[in-house]
């Protein structure tokens, strides 16, 4: 990002953070930074990394994209080491596409999992679909028990109770659309 950019972007951030009647404080407590990296990026003296930028834009309660829309470029760029990754026992799961990136209801990530549950039974709010990389798993929605391996897509509405077994080390990536 270029200097005027980021004087226009840490022009909005405040702007927005005033409308919410937010100090810089509570603006970095709730992202998680401390006050002095909220007042370099609304100063224009830093820009923000994706995952910082997703959180500021969640807080604000506005999308990535509406804080970008004057200077939008034409390519984002979200390098490895700005994207979470999550692991338990069961799971590896890397936040591809934050919340806010397209917008505040929408997230990419990639999963992989080793043979056996992963995601025990649970509901979230809004849409999901996932696309088999590699593997086998059986996705069970409802009641029901569906087999998906490489290749196959799933979507469905998250409100439902769903679960996931892997049958073998599998891959997948998940879209979300939340309510």
């Amino acid at each position: 990002m270029i200097r005027d950019d980021r004087h226009e972007l840490g022009r909005k951030i405040r702007e927005l953070r005033k409308e919410k009647g937010l100090t810089m404080r509570q603006l970095a407590e709730k992202v998680g930074v401390n006050y002095t990296t909220i007042h370099r990026v609304e100063t224009g003296r830093v820009s923000p990394s994706v995952v910082m930028l997703s959180r500021i834009a969640h807080e604000l309660g506005r999308s990535v994209v509406s804080l970008l829309e004057d200077n939008r470029t034409q390519v984002t760029v979200i390098r490895k080491e700005d994207q979470t990754e999550v692991h338990s026992e069961k799971m590896r799961l890397r936040l591809l596409v934050p919340e806010g990136v397209v917008n505040d209801k929408f997230s990419i990530s990639l999963g992989k999992a080793d043979s056996g549950e992963f995601v025990d039974p649970h509901q979230t709010r809004g849409f999901e679909l996932a696309f088999m990389l590699r593997g086998r798993c059986v996705f069970k929605y409802d009641g029901r028990d569906y087999e998906l391996k490489e290749g196959d897509l799933v979507y469905f509405d998250g409100n439902v109770w769903h679960s996931v077994v892997a049958l073998e080390p599998m891959e997948f990536i998940a879209l979300y659309f939340r309510e």
